[in-house]
């Protein structure tokens, strides 16, 4: 998941436990969503929604009137083959999806949801638009792929980028000069782009149960990482020196799910990478880390048993949230999307 950018700028010293220095009121609520929703994701400007579920449907609601834009089949009922991810391009014109299990990557048009691209690149968790360059980095297998949108066609493979470990998530910072991976075992590197030379590698974790990440983000400068994994820790590492800055609990079992809820792409740097948009308790909501203090402020705290996945749009202003029908995960699924409110300095 790419670094993203909060257009206003929020008060640091003067915001106290008392006052959280993000607020959120629900601006969209879309409940029985069936069969099982499985990602999310929202146009940078926030007029669009898009949600995928188990069976490969995909379909696209407008904010904050909940109509729906189109609706398509990623693939035949029946394939063996879910919606694992959702990606919006920074200029909010191509969709990307992903599944664990699937042998291609998808690209579609937003506004209308015609078919694009198809990538051959085959167990993708992870995807990476630049925030300039019509260029997206993919995490498929061991390997990071880098494809050419404008062409509809990979440009460049960095194989084994993780020595034989498989890329669970991967990220760009705002800048579009480092691009960030993690592996299923815990271990972070941080690349130079476009070179793609290996600047720094820290070992967050060394066991699959402890970490296996699921989400990523850098700051807008590249010189700060977050990941969260299964047991609902977020660690803050310090990119350029590749040593753990901070490390915030989570509560690792959702009630009743018997394992972390694991709320997908739920980190997001503020525009100063100070601030750092994370799960809260249980992921039943989002709260906001102060990262040089450690303090944790309250953004929202929904009445579901947990939300699943979560997609940032913060140059709107808005973040989108899948929960479960049961404390076990079980469906009908609800969407809701929220709109964010910053206290000045």
């Amino acid at each position: 998941m790419r670094a993203l950018l909060v257009g206003v700028a929020l008060c640091l010293a003067a915001c106290s436990e008392a006052r959280p220095p993000v607020t959120a009121v629900r601006v969209l609520e879309v409940s029985a969503l069936v069969p099982v929703v499985n990602a999310v994701a929202l146009s940078p400007d926030g007029g669009l929604v898009i949600v995928g579920d188990v069976d490969g449907e995909l379909i696209a609601l407008e904010v904050p009137s909940g109509t729906e834009r189109w609706k398509l089949r990623v693939h035949p009922r029946g394939a063996a083959r879910r919606i694992d991810g959702v990606f919006v391009s920074p200029d909010g014109s191509l969709v990307i999806t992903t599944g664990h299990e699937a042998r291609t990557v998808e690209v579609w048009d937003a506004a209308t949801g015609r078919a694009g691209a198809i990538l051959d690149i085959a167990q993708s968790r992870g995807v990476a638009f630049h925030p300039v360059e019509r260029i997206v980095a993919i995490a498929g297998g061991p390997t990071i792929h880098v494809a050419d949108l404008e062409r509809g066609e990979l440009v460049r493979t960095l194989p084994n980028a993780h020595a034989g470990d498989a890329v669970y998530a991967i990220a760009f910072s705002g800048d579009g000069k480092t691009l960030a991976s993690i592996g299923s075992q815990g271990s972070l590197k941080v690349w130079s782009w476009p070179s793609l030379a290996l600047r720094s590698s820290t070992t967050l974790s060394t066991g699959l149960e402890s970490m296996s990440p699921v989400s990523l983000a850098l700051n807008r400068s590249g010189t700060r990482a977050a990941a969260n994994g299964i047991l609902g820790r977020v660690i803050v590492v310090n990119a350029t020196k590749g040593e753990v800055e901070r490390s915030v609990a989570n509560v690792a079992e959702a009630p009743g799910h018997g394992m972390h809820a694991e709320l997908r792409y739920s980190l997001a740097f503020t525009e100063d990478g100070d601030w750092l948009f994370a799960p809260d308790t249980h992921d039943r909501g989002l709260r906001l880390l102060h990262v040089p203090s450690g303090k944790t402020f309250g953004v929202l705290h929904g009445g579901g048993p947990f939300y699943k996945a979560v997609a940032f749009a913060l140059p709107a202003n808005l973040v989108a949230l899948l929960r479960p029908g049961s404390a076990d995960g079980r469906g009908p699924y609800g969407l809701e999307v929220w709109r964010l409110s910053y206290a000045r300095s």
